[in-house]
């Protein structure tokens, strides 16, 4: 799949394109239906089937003063979109300006920034400035210049309607299985292992460091969880927060994994939490927090049946 970073200025990045536009957090079962859908279209129109999002969310720049849980970092989104099929990624930057645009005036640059032939959105679809274009009257626009337009209603799992706002909800809960439900696949902080200060190792407790590039839609503190290092799945228990034992400065996921003894610096890792322990916190001294560490790891033994 191509990564397209382009300006909403650019002119003409070719085509013909079928597109989805939206934001797409999480690339949930909602967002998979509505890629599905494009995608057994793409022949009839001789298209390519791409994506179009922005970058930053939203939020982040209407809203910076309200801390934004991202699901997935972006790296992660776009290997979901890739194994669903998609041709390409098009991301334009989300900007004060972008966001001022009028309804009209987006339409006008999506036309000019590409040659379509096909706009799939779903239910909850906006544009333009303070939301003020709908999905009413991107279908009329499309209709005057001979483009194909579709809505799709709300996607549902148990009766539940498909959104990035409910898998946030369910994650800060805890509830990792109905996450998974909605996602379609198990959640998980993922990312490049990379040497810490060893004080898991001082305490006993070795751990593998994942720092996080993104808020994490997640309560800080400790959790069951399984690791993946490059395809083998370990046992475990994981701290995600910002170790204020040592005053740390960053959030990052630490897991000790059962039985593990080999050097992952540098490897591709994958933690899955499973179940909430407790919540992070500060220890007066180091013999307290191994001391918590140890209870923390026999619980989750416990959990593993092991």
């Amino acid at each position: 799949m191509d990564l397209i970073h382009k300006p909403f200025t650019t002119k003409d990045l070719g085509g013909p394109w079928a597109i989805l536009v939206g934001n797409f957090d999480g690339f949930h079962l909602g967002h998979q239906t509505l890629a599905r859908r494009l995608l057994a279209q793409r022949e009839h129109f001789g298209a390519k089937a791409a994506l179009l999002t922005f970058e930053p969310h939203p939020k982040q720049v209407l809203q910076p003063e309200v801390p934004f849980y991202q699901i997935y970092p972006d790296q992660a989104k776009w290997r979901f979109m890739e194994e669903a099929g998609l041709d390409a990624c098009l991301i334009a930057p989300f900007t004060h300006r972008f966001a001022s645009l009028s309804p009209a005036e987006f339409l006008s640059r999506l036309f000019s920034y590409l040659t379509i032939k096909k706009i799939l959105v779903g239910y909850d679809f906006n544009f333009g400035k303070g939301r003020s274009g709908s999905a009413e009257v991107m279908a009329a626009e499309c209709e005057a210049r001979g483009v194909e337009f579709e809505e799709l209603g709300p996607i549902k799992e148990d009766g539940v309607t498909v959104s990035s706002t409910m898998i946030r909800r369910l994650l800060f809960e805890g509830d990792f299985d109905g996450a998974a439900r909605f996602l379609g696949r198990p959640w998980a902080i993922e990312g490049r292992i990379e040497q810490g200060h060893q004080k898991g190792r001082e305490l006993g407790f070795p751990t593998i460091n994942l720092p996080s590039s993104i808020l994490l839609p997640l309560k800080t503190g400790v959790y069951v969880a399984e690791v993946m290092i490059e395809g083998v799945c370990y046992k475990g228990v994981c701290n995600v927060g910002y170790k204020p034992t040592f005053e740390g400065e960053g959030l990052i996921t630490e897991a000790f994994i059962f039985d593990f003894n080999q050097d992952a610096y540098g490897k591709w890792a994958q933690v899955f939490p499973k179940a909430f322990l407790r919540p992070e916190a500060k220890f007066e001294s180091l013999n307290q927090l191994q001391g918590q560490i140890a209870k923390d790891v026999e619980k989750a033994r416990v959990y593993w049946g092991l």
